[in-house]
């Protein structure tokens, strides 16, 4: 008797949790698609990087940084999310005294105002909208000078970098090459990040100069991807409605919740699908080294918080298909899920992208999100996917 009561209550768990991943939605993302948005590009922009949406006196604006390699300044372009043209920017020079020393880590566009700039140094710098520099803190120096001296420069993770007034946050980045200095053949440099790496995010209180690290270390298991420098280029989302902020590792499925640099918790978002994580391989392409997944390799793209709408967005490659041995024309597979402000899962949405381009570039309004379309028709504009997320506002 004993044995069919837990027979009938195994029955009944199961039974369980079969029906609760039927009532997860997974249909294709064309469904959520309503349109398409339009970012305009002038002659001397042949890429775009660092894009953030910023809201300046309840007006959006997509920002986004022009390299500074092939002009005298540092230019953040302020674009109409409604247009797609340049609506403002900022320019910050790259030498004489309103400039940064040395090189840039990070740049931080906060409104139309206000940019913050830090440097290798760990000094940060304020700039106004005329791009002249109202202020410098050096309290982020004597940290970031103790994680330089353990070998290279540690970079800061652009996605983690953030300014929630008067706290900056940072993503300290701890890999670095193994070979730096001497002459390598192509497909042979080499990075390593330490495994007891805990310092992954810092705040700094600009009001105060108080300095806080977090103490955290990496998934159970990702020490497999010490040599993978694409694993510490960490990502997350700020919910502002619960004042946490979720860190994601690449290669993992787990989150970290954070109050301040504390971990509070780590959860495990629901998905369909598994996930299966490999360390990139290094190739030789031309003269260069190049960090390339395996067919096969899952991937953690990025993590949004919708406050319009009280949801977290998270956006996974599954794995690549194709007879090719090169990833640049192989098809990706995707899943955009979508989740409560509560992690409760409201569904799952997939796509595939088959040509080399990939997913790269993506962004989040009050109005949809966006992510960039697979193929691109003009050098003069950079085209994205209008995504509504409307039906999940409870």
């Amino acid at each position: 008797m004993k044995n069919c009561y837990f027979l009938f209550f195994v029955v009944i768990i199961l039974s369980c949790v079969e029906k609760g991943a039927e009532e997860i939605y997974q249909g294709k993302l064309q469904e959520l698609i309503v349109g398409d948005f339009s970012l305009e590009k002038d002659s001397l922009t042949k890429y775009i990087f660092n894009i953030r949406v910023v809201e300046d006196n309840s007006q959006e604006y997509i920002s986004f940084t022009k390299p500074a390699n092939i002009r005298k300044e540092w230019v953040f372009a302020l674009i109409s999310t409604i247009s797609g043209k340049e609506a403002g920017r900022i320019e910050i020079p790259t030498e004489g005294p309103e400039s940064m020393r040395g090189s840039i880590h990070a740049n931080i566009v906060v409104s139309e105002n206000q940019v913050f700039q830090i440097n290798h140094l760990g000094e940060i710098g304020e700039y106004n909208g005329e791009g002249k520099k109202i202020a410098l803190y050096n309290f982020f120096s004597d940290y970031k000078a103790k994680l330089n001296g353990k070998g290279g420069e540690f970079p800061l993770n652009f996605d983690i970098t953030q300014f929630n007034s008067p706290i900056i946050q940072l993503g300290n980045n701890p890999s670095k090459f193994l070979n730096p200095k001497k002459p390598v053949a192509a497909g042979e440099m080499m990075t390593e990040f330490p495994l007891d790496f805990k310092n992954w995010i810092t705040h700094v209180d600009l009001e105060t100069g108080e300095v806080e690290n977090s103490d955290f270390s990496m998934p159970e298991g990702y020490e497999v991807f010490k040599n993978d420098n694409t694993a510490s280029v960490l990502f997350g989302a700020y919910d502002s409605k619960r004042d946490l902020y979720y860190l994601a590792w690449p290669y993992s499925d787990e989150v970290y919740v954070l109050s301040g640099v504390k971990m509070e918790s780590v959860i495990k978002p629901f998905s369909s699908v598994e996930f299966n994580y490999f360390p990139s391989e290094r190739k030789a392409m031309d003269l260069n080294t190049v960090l390339l997944q395996p067919k096969k390799a899952s991937k953690q793209l990025f993590l949004l918080y919708d406050d319009q709408r009280d949801l977290i967005i998270r956006c996974s490659k599954i794995e690549e298909s194709g007879a090719s041995e090169s990833t640049f024309e192989r098809t990706k597979h995707y899943v955009l899920s979508i989740y409560s402000g509560d992690w409760e899962p409201k569904g799952e949405y997939f796509y595939d992208f088959e040509n080399e381009m990939g997913l790269q570039d993506w962004f989040l309004t009050s109005e949809a999100l966006f992510i960039n379309k697979s193929v691109q028709k003009s050098e003069d504009a950079y085209e994205f996917y209008k995504i509504d997320l409307s039906g999940f506002w409870k």
